[in-house]
């Protein structure tokens, strides 16, 4: 039996199908196969008890891209820190005073 490949992969993807705040759940239950109901009702019972759902959900809907974007938001904001001049130097400026700060803690006194 011959087999074709198949040209779809399975991508991780925000839709606006389905969608009742930035699609994250309706895309995640693509992605698994499952209904979007199931994964609502996941995050709410993890929003109750502790508060983590709201977190999970804010951070997924930086992360994942949405259906016929390129890149996610986080993507796109690194990119922009990226290409600024201001930024760039923001950046050094904090890498060398935790390189310093490491420095300290290691030399004996």
């Amino acid at each position: 039996m011959d087999m074709e490949k198949s040209t779809y992969s399975k991508q991780l993807r925000r839709t606006g199908e389905g969608r009742m705040i930035a699609g994250v759940c309706s895309g995640a239950a693509r992605y698994l196969g499952v209904d979007a109901n199931i994964i609502r009702l996941g995050l709410a019972a993890f929003s109750i008890f502790g508060g983590a759902g709201i977190l999970i959900y804010a951070v997924a809907w930086v992360l994942i891209p949405e259906e016929g974007a390129p890149s996610s938001i986080a993507e796109d904001l690194v990119q922009k820190g990226k290409e600024n001049p201001k930024v760039q130097e923001v950046f050094q400026d904090v890498t060398q005073k935790t390189k310093n700060a490491m420095n300290k803690t290691r030399t004996p006194k």
